[in-house]
């Protein structure tokens, strides 16, 4: 069956053959923001788990309107650092303090505390080379911290199917 038959009888519009993706963006007026600096070493290091738009499937942590909640306490703040794929990130510990700074002020500047301290590259450098022995353990006792001091309004708020 030819494309223009198989397009005709599902009622679909097939590009042109030999049509490359960036010459159907041209036709179409169609614009492609540049991304760089911490939102392009966010969309490389984290957008594939967590979404474009802070969340993904419910077996990832979403991070709308929730991820600022773990910087209400010394123990959460650390905590964002010692993820497994957070603090292995193949990034300078200058540009994932950058990252960090600009997943928390996008995804969730609500809950982040009002006397918020912007993560540095040297407090990233020291956290990042600490390796809790179980990182599911060690953000129970984050949540488990957090919900003692009133910092979340109840656990479900940081729970996710994963845990």
């Amino acid at each position: 069956m030819s494309s223009a038959t198989l397009a005709d009888s599902a009622g679909a519009q097939f590009p042109t053959p030999g049509a490359v993706p960036d010459v159907l963006v041209r036709q179409h007026n169609t614009v492609v923001y540049r991304i760089d600096g911490a939102a392009q070493d966010y969309s490389r290091n984290c957008q594939g788990c967590h979404g474009h738009l802070g969340y993904s499937v419910e077996e990832i942590p979403v991070l709308k309107d929730r991820v600022g909640y773990f910087t209400r306490t010394p123990a959460g703040r650390a905590y964002l650092v010692r993820v497994p794929n957070v603090a292995q990130a193949h990034l300078s510990d200058e540009r994932l303090a950058r990252l960090l700074n600009w997943m928390l002020a996008t995804y969730s500047p609500a809950q982040l505390p009002r006397d918020f301290v912007p993560y540095t590259a040297e407090e990233v450098n020291r956290l990042r080379r600490e390796h809790p022995p179980s990182v599911v353990q060690l953000r129970k006792q984050v949540v488990e911290e957090l919900l003692a001091r009133g910092a979340i309004p109840d656990a479900a708020v940081l729970s996710f199917a994963g845990e």
